[in-house]
């Protein structure tokens, strides 16, 4: 039975705004129910638009602003059901069986089961736990590939408290991974759906959107990590000469227009005063999961503080049975994800990664508990 579930990127139930979201519902209802017989972003006396709806993309671009100075351009922003979505738009787009795209070595596997589905070739660049994606190990890669005459149809990057590494991209490696994809002519696909959940000021540089002069820069958001990812929301920012291309591989008519609404009216008034107690909340838990850490697995385990993010990413004792931990683990109910699911390789590689934000403050530590014995047992 699992019991002790360290899997899955789900924010904290206790944050989510039950009663405000009812009350944005009864009102957007009233205001606006009859909107719900047409298409997604389609109006009475406009024309239909697979953007989705209006009101959201505008709470988007807020969003952005007030993060960064600069508000995305709405016409650019397309809504998705979540930002799984807009990559899958994306991936569509640009990739065909046997194109190569970049990632980072550890990436989320959503991601790397999405690009194997397309019959991508993945190569994975090293990444630095404190500084992100390695641009030495970017630009041989790029270089060695070009004698073959292959150019990446994608760089794919999380910037911003990565999955699983919790690494944020320096403001250098960011100017420099934007260089090499303009001289390569390589698009960036900047996924940020962890940009908000900073647990310290002034650590996240600009954004690569932000900094990028030569519209290459994709770039992908979401609101499942800020509210819940039962609603499905989530959205990419596109150049002109990408934004339409992209959309013409959409073929569910739009993101529900209901959801919009519902989630638009709540964060036109409430969204930086819920993402203060919602990140507060996650704080708390990772706190808890590193102090758990700490007193049953110093000196065992290496684990970096996450600075933000969902996740905690651990590295095993060289001696580590991966076998006979999974086996322990789930005989204890016990429940991680291993590292070779996040490894473009899906090697069996020395690390797990935690995620402290949905159990209680209880169940971590006593999941972490139960977790040193069985590291230890494992040995």
């Amino acid at each position: 039975m699992e019991k002790y579930v360290f899997t899955g990127g789900k924010p904290p139930p206790e944050s989510f705004p039950v009663q405000e979201l009812i009350e944005s519902a009864e009102r957007v209802l009233s205001r606006q129910g009859s909107e719900l017989v047409y298409y997604p972003g389609q109006h009475a006396h406009a024309g239909y638009s697979n953007k989705g709806y209006l009101g959201l993309r505008e709470v988007a671009s807020s969003r952005f602003e007030h993060r960064e100075g600069d508000p995305l351009p709405v016409d650019n922003i397309a809504l998705t059901a979540g930002s799984m979505q807009a990559i899958e738009l994306i991936g569509r787009h640009f990739i065909k069986p046997g194109d190569t795209v970049i990632t980072s070595e550890l990436c989320y596997m959503g991601t790397l089961s999405f690009f194997r589905y397309l019959q991508a070739n993945i190569v994975g660049i090293p990444i630095d736990y404190l500084e992100g994606l390695d641009m030495d190990a970017l630009e041989n890669t790029l270089q060695n590939l070009s004698h073959y005459n292959i150019t990446p149809k994608l760089i794919y990057v999380t910037d911003n408290h990565q999955n699983p590494t919790g690494a944020i991209l320096s403001l250098n490696r960011r100017k420099r991974l934007l260089e090499l994809a303009e001289a390569y002519e390589i698009p960036i696909v900047e996924d940020d759906c962890y940009g908000d959940l900073d647990f310290e000021t002034g650590i996240i540089p600009p954004s690569l959107y932000k900094m990028d002069n030569s519209d290459n820069v994709i770039f992908v958001a979401s609101f499942s990590k800020i509210l819940g990812p039962g609603l499905r929301l989530g959205c990419f920012c596109a150049p002109d000469k990408y934004l339409d291309d992209i959309l013409t591989h959409r073929w569910d008519a739009g993101t529900s227009t209901l959801s919009c609404m519902i989630v638009a009216d709540y964060l036109k008034e409430h969204m930086w005063s819920h993402i203060a107690s919602h990140v507060a909340i996650i704080k708390e838990k990772r706190d808890t999961l590193m102090d758990a850490l700490d007193e049953n697995l110093n000196g065992v385990i290496d684990c970096i503080k996450p600075r933000g993010g969902l996740f905690a990413w651990v590295t095993l004792p060289e001696t580590i049975d991966l076998k006979k931990l999974e086996a322990l683990s789930e005989e204890r109910g016990v429940v991680y994800s291993p590292g070779r699911i996040l490894h473009w390789r899906q090697q069996d590689i020395k690390n797990l990664r935690l995620s402290y934000t949905h159990m209680s403050l209880n169940d971590i530590r006593e999941g972490v508990a139960l977790l040193s014995e069985c590291i230890k047992e494992a040995m």
